[in-house]
Order: structure tokens, then sequence, then C-alpha cells
């Protein structure tokens, strides 16, 4: 009853109470600030069983793909509801691990031997980030990144499945963890990866076709300005004192110009302002592959991560196949 415990866990993280029934069968309260995700029901019934939901004809059937479960799963991953969670896999070994390395390589022209396979435990650090841009309005934005602790590289897939991963509070797996984990290297990539999405979006202001009209009035007007003083000075018989006075109004309008354009390119394009607002631990089972890859004569050693969750291959750096030596 993994799914069961988890659901409960976080209603009770929320400031909910879980009342057990029966087998399968609990009566829910839900807090008023979070009843806007249960159709504005801050009272449910919950089965996590089939047959028992059947019986109870009123009760909500909790289950991958539910409503119910989809709403736990978006506020758990909304609000940090923990800090560290614990997931739980089904199968954890693939059926084909050759099949997913090359998948993972991308090479047909080397062999694969695989030295030995390990179970080991990954780590993915998440960060969340409060993002406002600042100009004469403010925007505000909210920005979630995912980073592989064993190899230092951000991962959007598992961000992109976050909304099915169910986790624990509690460890369920005993196994050790490969490597040194170095967060603050994780939070360096994750801001620095925050700070590129937030300059590309101001960059995209910038390109904004009403900033450009703006600049043509601003410059026109000025423009205008600038060539009527200076017909002035070319008038006839004029002092020193009044020639020095005309140029010093040249100036005060190029001056003022200067401003207004700076304040409409403000408006438009502004600054960014990065706040980290929460950061979350989840540990996966992996299945570690030390591999060596043969070339023709040449061949090198690699270690490769299986991941349940995606399903797929996960490695350090340049995932080319073929060793260095040959491929210069």
């Amino acid at each position: 009853m993994q799914l069961q415990n988890f659901v409960t866990e976080v209603i009770e993280a929320m400031g909910g109470v879980v009342e057990p029934v029966e087998y399968a069968l609990c009566e829910v309260l839900i807090p008023d600030a979070y009843k806007s995700y249960f159709q504005n029901k801050t009272e449910l019934e919950l089965a996590f069983d089939y047959e028992v939901a059947q019986e109870n004809p009123n009760s909500e059937f909790v289950t991958f793909g539910s409503y119910i479960l989809e709403q736990i799963l978006t506020i758990a991953n909304q609000k940090p509801i923990s800090s560290i969670r614990y997931t739980e896999v089904e199968r954890q070994i693939p059926g084909n691990p050759e099949k997913k390395i090359n998948e993972f390589l991308h090479d047909d022209r080397v062999r694969i031997n695989i030295i030995d396979e390990n179970h080991v435990m990954g780590v993915w650090a998440v960060f969340q980030f409060h993002v406002a841009f600042i100009s004469d309005e403010k925007e505000e934005s909210s920005e979630q990144v995912w980073v592989n602790l064993l190899t230092g590289e951000i991962s959007e897939t598992m961000q992109q499945i976050q909304s099915s991963i169910v986790y624990l509070s509690e460890p369920l797996y005993n196994y050790p963890i490969p490597s040194d984990l170095n967060i603050e290297e994780a939070y360096q990539t994750a801001y620095k990866h925050v700070e590129d999405i937030s300059e590309k979006m101001l960059d995209s202001r910038k390109q904004d076709p009403q900033l450009q009209k703006d600049l043509d009035r601003i410059e026109s007007y000025y423009k205008e300005l600038r060539m009527e003083n200076d017909k002035r000075k070319n008038r006839k018989g004029l002092s020193e004192d009044k020639i020095n006075e005309i140029a010093a109004k040249s100036n005060a309008i190029s001056i003022e110009r200067e401003k207004q354009m700076e304040e409409i390119r403000n408006k438009y394009t502004g600054q960014s302002d990065i706040a980290i607002d929460h950061g979350i631990l989840y540990f996966v089972p992996l299945v570690q592959y030390n591999i060596e890859v043969h070339y023709r004569s040449e061949h090198k050693k690699q270690t490769l991560y299986y991941n349940p969750l995606t399903k797929q291959m996960e490695g350090q750096g340049d995932r080319s196949a073929v060793p260095t030596k040959v491929g210069q």
C-alpha cells in the first residue's frame, strides 16, 4: 500500500487529516487553503483498492492516472511538502541492458562489453527559483531545474516525468551512493541555467516591434527640437553669451533624449532578479553499468546508470562511444 502511504503523507504535510476506516479506505479532511485543488471539497472518502471502491460508491478510487492522485502530485511538486524524497520502482533492471547502452551511445560501430552491474542510489537535486522581471512593472515567474548529482548535468527528462513520481519520506533501499555529491556545484549549474533563460527572455523583449516604434518616436521628437534650437544659433548679431546659451540648450536636449531613450529601453527590457525558493532531493535506485567500449584495436572504459523511472541510460559528459584516440 505504498500509494496510500504516499497520499497520506502529502495530505498530512498539507495540514490535512487522514482517518483510516477499513482496509484501503480512508476519510480525509482537506485544509481550506487546498480545497481549490479538489473541486472546492474539504471532505473526501478515498479508496485505494478497486473492489473497495466498488463497495463504497461515494468514495474516490485513487490509482495512477486518477484525478485525485494527479492533484496530490501537483501539490507535492508545487509546494515544498518535504525536502527529501525516496522513490520506489517496480522493476529496476532493464530486460536488455546492451540495447539500452547502444541506444544511449548512438554508435553501431562499437562493441560493448559489460564488466559488471551494481545497484546504487542516484540523487537528483531539484531547485525551485523565483524570478522577477523588473521594469516599469514587475513580472514574476517560477523556474524549476533538476540536476543529476552523479553526473552534474541538468535532467529535463526527470523534470518532465515528475508528476508520475511517487515517493516516501523513508528510504526503501539500502544502496550505496557511488560518488561524492557536490550540491553547491549543482546549485551553480542550476542558477546559471535560470540566468540563461532570463537573459533570453530579456533579449526577446528587445525585439518587440513596439520598442523600436517608441524609440523612433523619441528620436524624431528630440531631433526636431535640436534642429529648431540650432536654427537660432545661425542668426546674425548674436552675442557670445547667447551663442553659448543656445549650445547649452542643444546639449541639454541631447542629454534629455538619451535619458528618455534609456527609460523606454528599461520599460521593455528591465532586469531580472533570481532567488532560490526551495530545494528538494530525490533518491532513486539505479543500476550502475561499468562497461568497456571496443572500436577496432582501441577500447575505453565507461560508467553508465540505468534509470528505471525514465527507462533510459544516463552518463556524464560526452556520450561518444568511439575512443578519443581513434576519433581524432
